[in-house]
């Protein structure tokens, strides 16, 4: 078997190979040649414990394409790649900050302020910490802000998601009510990622015609929520992009107190914060929290591995998060950990994307939550599985649910990232 070392240097490997000029990492060789963000994210957790620097200009890179109005997108496109679809055509009039930067209209998954945060405590000095968290702190301050600021409705402090895209987990059964619309875009679209990659492990056709009409009409409204709701199929508030926010947000005030600033966000408001997630997405009978449709109007009905995911962010103690996870766990029985749907669960599929398979990131996610609130057992448990899984298998950006076969791109950023990171700090900072 691969020792540790191993399968260090190999994570390292994979790393330096996707490194785009020493500024951003693409998240596969072939698949996704832009820059993700919260790919970035993650890949700046490994880099930091190979080339600190590095770490730091991924960062860097990464908010270059800020909006005026703080948000940080889902993707910066590199002007030299244009065999890529969607391209930035379909994002038309983004309010960069930077003259010239090409970017999508939705971000993802705020993970940043909490990966700015662990880069910055793997700082060879503190001076160096300070001085780098000191100088980018207002764009995060912005980045982190603009949820609250653009992104509310109704009194809820909720953050509203208005794309699969935007949650990260582009094709979960969570989103197939509106992919059963059967919406489409008014203009013809290509896909690149069924050339590269099995289409039987991508979405379907059903569901990227959904996607591409989401695109349209948010990009005709002009990214502004308030005229996108009454138009839209598509607005939730997500379990997990809000306990990634949540999370960034004590992560935030972690790094404004060592840099002498105020809280980024008052307790009063992270409480109010903390209820509203509790009361609106959870699910007793499920034990699990569930996505709400503010369309329908009620919660959705579908469980998988986002609802755990407020064992990440903080928003759970120790009991909830032991339910959380030994019920999911129970569900997922005939599966490698942790499957990203539970096989009981209608529209599970063990090889389509975010429909079955098990995925580092997610499983990464819960490492660390489950470390800080006390599950250091579960916790330890869970990193092994997840290594002994990439030993298996390879730097797969997934793994089959019930095989662990690789699925997907492979080589992936992400994957060796945390490998890394779950390789060099055992225990959580």
């Amino acid at each position: 078997m691969t020792s540790d070392r191993e399968l260090h240097l190999r994570a390292e490997q994979v790393l330096r190979a996707n490194d785009v000029g020493g500024a951003y990492t693409k998240p596969s060789p072939r698949l996704y040649p832009h820059q993700w963000n919260w790919d970035s994210a993650f890949a700046a957790l490994g880099w930091a414990h190979l080339d600190w620097p590095r770490a730091v200009r991924e960062i860097d890179t990464l908010l270059l394409g800020q909006w005026t109005n703080g948000m940080v997108p889902h993707i910066r496109y590199n002007p030299e790649v244009t065999n890529y679809a969607p391209g930035p055509e379909w994002w038309p009039d983004v309010p960069v900050r930077r003259r010239g930067e090409l970017t999508s209209g939705i971000s993802q998954p705020p993970v940043l302020a909490t990966a700015v945060y662990h880069v910055g405590m793997l700082a060879p000095d503190e001076r160096a910490r300070r001085e780098w968290w000191t100088r980018i702190y207002d764009a995060l301050l912005e980045a982190l802000l603009y949820f609250p600021r653009h992104r509310t409705t109704g009194g809820s402090p909720l953050i509203v998601v208005v794309h699969p895209w935007e949650s990260g987990l582009d094709n979960s059964p969570r989103w197939d009510f509106a992919t059963g619309q059967g919406y489409q875009p008014s203009r013809p679209y290509r896909r690149v990622d069924t050339t590269i990659v099995d289409p039987s492990a991508r979405p379907t056709g059903k569901d990227y015609d959904l996607y591409m009409y989401l695109v349209e009409l948010f990009a005709s409204l002009r990214y502004d929520l308030r005229a996108y709701l009454p138009r839209t199929p598509f607005a939730v508030y997500d379990a997990l992009f809000n306990a990634a926010w949540y999370r960034s947000a004590l992560d935030l005030n972690r790094i404004a107190m060592f840099i002498g600033r105020p809280p980024a966000v008052a307790e009063e408001r992270l409480r109010a914060f903390r209820d509203a997630y509790h009361e609106t997405l959870w699910d007793e009978r499920a034990i699990l929290f569930r996505d709400w449709d503010l369309r329908a109007g009620r919660p959705m009905p579908v469980d998988t591995l986002a609802g755990t995911i407020a064992i990440y962010g903080g928003l759970v103690d120790r009991d909830r998060a032991s339910r959380i996870l030994t019920r999911y766990q129970e569900r997922s029985r005939g599966c490698v950990p942790l499957p990203s749907t539970p096989p009981d669960q209608a529209g599970f599929d063990p090889v389509k994307y975010w429909r079955g398979p098990a995925w580092v990131n997610m499983n990464w996610m819960l490492v660390r939550g489950l470390q800080a609130v006390g599950l250091q057992r579960a916790a330890a448990d869970l990193s092994a599985q997840t290594l002994d899984l990439v030993r298996r298998s390879g730097f797969s950006e997934y793994f089959h649910a019930h095989t662990g076969q690789a699925v997907g791109g492979g080589d992936f950023s992400w994957s060796a990232a945390l490998v890394i990171d779950l390789l060099e700090r055992p225990e959580a900072a």
